[in-house]
């Protein structure tokens, strides 16, 4: 049902069976409502006080409709298209996306495209539709192989062993004690499983407030050992600093801390800064 027409017909129900105290809500704001899952299950609530019995024939229709409401805004789209998120796999760089609309213009039912996200916005790219089911499942399942082929060559590259980080190899990650400057490893449940390796866990922390003895604050900035690369983490996500340091991880403490005082040279020469 058109999302005006549903709230036209929940605004003239409430209004006329005066399910609140001088209610005054307006037909746009119930509008607007319908996009918000706690105002859906409010407005159920208000419907369902005035339920009597002789009200049934007109409320258990707007019920069922805002049931299909509240499980539509549950469903995963692609954009403002039509096409419902099946399939979603996340390896490296990209997610790749399975998608169906089965009233989808020219019969191109079923869509195979990349997301990416930005803070809270997602973008999806390199779209590809046909209106052939196992055609589209091969290249989701292609995509796939060619993330996965993309990570394994990254981590063959750097070639850092993986042994994962645990409790017993760190000093725990107490908030009275400052971390900033130290080594610490992140807890390994918190990366996608193909980076859930020990070299990934171990950063050098460089600030922060959540860095800091007795902190308000919780962001960690650091960067990661085996690639150099800035990052931020919570303070919670911090297992603790580590105990002793392997050898290939003080040979990375090295290059990392040189890339930090070139970076730091280099902002100062750029603000024309030759104190």
């Amino acid at each position: 049902m058109d999302k005006s027409k549903l709230a036209q017909r929940i605004y003239d129900f409430l209004s006329e069976h005066d399910a609140l105290p001088g209610y005054d809500t307006t037909v746009e704001e119930i509008e607007e409502s319908l996009s918000i899952a706690s105002d859906v299950d409010r407005m159920m609530k208000d419907i369902d006080d005035v339920c009597y019995s002789e009200y049934a024939d007109t409320a258990n229709p707007l019920l069922l409709a805002l049931e299909k409401a509240k499980a539509d805004l549950s469903r995963r789209m692609v954009g403002d298209t039509g096409y419902e998120v099946k399939h979603a796999v996340h390896i490296g760089d990209k997610e790749i996306i399975f998608a169906v609309d089965m009233n989808a213009d020219k019969g191109l039912h079923y869509l195979v495209c990349n997301a990416t996200r930005n803070g809270l916005f997602e973008q999806f790219t390199d779209g590809s539709g046909s209106g052939d089911y196992l055609e589209m499942m091969k290249e989701f399942i292609d995509r796939l192989g060619g993330q996965i082929e993309t990570v394994r060559s990254e981590q063959e590259q750097i070639n850092l062993p993986g042994e994962i980080f645990t409790a017993e190899h760190c000093y725990p990650n107490d908030y009275r004690q400052s971390i900033d400057g130290k080594v610490v490893a992140i807890r390994a449940d918190v990366f996608r499983p193909e980076y859930r390796r020990g070299d990934n866990q171990l950063v050098l922390v460089v600030g922060g407030f959540g860095a800091n003895a007795n902190a308000r604050g919780s962001t960690v900035f650091c960067y990661h050992l085996n690639n150099g690369k800035h990052t931020r983490f919570e303070r919670c996500e911090v297992l603790g600093v580590v105990k002793e340091l392997p050898g290939w991880a003080k040979e990375r403490l090295a290059a990392v801390n040189a890339q930090i005082n070139t970076e730091h040279a280099k902002s100062k020469k750029d603000r024309g800064d030759v104190r």
